[in-house]
């Protein structure tokens, strides 16, 4: 089991890979984004925002950099983490997964707040993944057959 220092040191190592790779540009300043990752949905939001096309390279190219603040860490804060505009944005370009047979919560696990699920004709949700599905505010949308 991952602890909340745990949890803090890894996103800490991670932004400081991510952006020490950055080169930087002296004409362009990057464009900054604070980070709050106070537990496991902020942590997915922020995941979502990096796997967004164009997320990576504007890193590596040093136009995005990001700041983490400060915030407490807990197990789980259901709709603690908005997306805000920039995700949204990044999730409406991208398509949602496609989810068939039985889906268990476990399979939920990389779904960011606020988002779709997306389900194959004949997937079945069991009761916990019910629980996550409103837990995380996401929007069911059925595939036709």
């Amino acid at each position: 089991m991952m602890t909340e220092g745990d949890l803090r040191a890894l996103v800490r190592q991670t932004l400081r890979e991510v952006l020490g790779r950055a080169g930087t540009r002296p004409d362009a300043p990057p464009a900054t984004e604070t980070v709050r990752i106070a537990c496991d949905a902020d942590l997915q939001a922020f995941v979502a925002r990096l796997a967004a096309p164009g997320a990576i390279e504007a890193v590596r190219a040093g136009r995005l950099a990001f700041r983490l603040e400060a915030a407490p860490v807990t197990p789980a804060c259901p709709g603690a983490a908005a997306l805000g505009p920039r995700a949204a944005v990044a999730e409406a370009r991208e398509p949602s997964p496609s989810f068939d047979g039985v889906v268990s919560e476990r399979r939920l696990a990389g779904l960011a707040p606020g988002s779709r699920l997306r389900l194959a004709p004949g997937a079945v949700l069991t009761p916990l993944a019910r629980d996550r599905v409103r837990a995380l505010g996401l929007a069911i949308e059925r595939e036709d057959p």
